[in-house]
């Protein structure tokens, strides 16, 4: 007698092949490795402190509470911040599902919930494999345990694959390239300290303001002022001022315009407010520069 069940596959939208490696450490404070490139995944996660990433041109901080992907082939390396000894975790494996195109360039912030499941998810998968050097973890040459667990590998496998999809459904997400770090003039400062001064100096022959950063940045002007402040001790304006009397300094050697129209091209209000602004930063006037110029 035929029944009427109706019997239902299972869609499969992340099938993870091969585990590579799987490995906790507790780094030193002023741990560092050269970097490397591979044709498989690696996910890292931040468990205590923090770590300085390089992903091919990203360079960004990744806090504790933090996870992010290096997809296959992307150069990257992780080195500590001089400061706090971080504690971090890394999986290596290979997954050819389309679905991974959602960890490309992104960093996560873990729920409570998947910190759980992650920690689930090294429990098991130390439970039947481990590295071949204890001492080398980027080695990346994985042993089985024997005896292990029963089904320990099929379980670290479907725990793997849980994970991946439960972080596809994580909305508390930015991407490296909004969290990139940058060093300028000796300061480390974020992706967006960066826009704000990239703005300014992009805008040296116009006339900028607060408000004016604060629109194009999508922030408020206080938030501008305090990214600003992680930079500089000066106001924004001074700052801005600067760029433009630097701009002039060079115009100047260049001998193509008079100092009023030098003022005019850089939006001072009128060669008077130029001569004081050049005056207060470089402690001569502009004839005076002009003629300290070795020709």
């Amino acid at each position: 007698m035929k029944d009427n069940f109706t019997r239902m596959g299972f869609d499969k939208v992340i099938n993870v092949d091969k585990i590579i490696t799987i490995f906790y450490m507790e780094l030193a404070k002023n741990f560092s490795y050269d970097g490397e490139r591979h044709d498989f995944w690696e996910m890292v996660y931040i468990d205590k402190g923090e770590m300085i990433c390089n992903a091919d041109k990203n360079r960004f901080i990744l806090k504790s509470g933090e996870m992010t992907f290096h997809k296959p082939n992307e150069y990257h390396n992780l080195s500590s911040n001089k400061s706090v000894a971080p504690n971090v975790s890394i999986i290596t494996f290979e997954c050819k599902s389309r679905a991974m195109k959602n960890f490309e360039g992104k960093i996560f912030k873990l729920s409570s919930e998947e910190k759980t499941l992650l920690s689930m998810l090294f429990s098991e998968g130390l439970s039947c494999f481990k590295l071949a050097d204890n001492r080398n973890p980027f080695l990346q040459k994985l042993v089985k345990i024997t005896p292990s667990p029963f089904g320990s590998s099929q379980m670290t496998k479907n725990l793997l694959e849980i994970f991946l999809i439960r972080l596809c459904r994580n909305n508390d997400v930015v991407t490296k390239k909004h969290r990139q770090s940058f060093v300028i003039d000796g300061v480390e400062v974020p992706y967006n300290v960066k826009e704000i001064l990239d703005y300014l100096n992009d805008n040296i022959y116009g006339k900028v303001t607060i408000g004016d950063i604060a629109k194009y940045t999508g922030k408020s002007e206080s938030t501008v002022k305090y990214l600003f402040s992680l930079y500089k001790n000066c106001g924004i304006i001074q700052y801005y001022n600067s760029l433009k009397i630097a701009e002039a300094k060079r115009l100047i050697r260049e001998d193509r315009y008079n100092m009023t129209q030098i003022a005019d091209l850089l939006h001072f209000d009128n060669p008077q407010y130029f001569s004081k602004c050049f005056k207060h930063f470089t402690n001569m006037t502009p004839s005076e520069y002009k003629g300290s110029i070795i020709k």
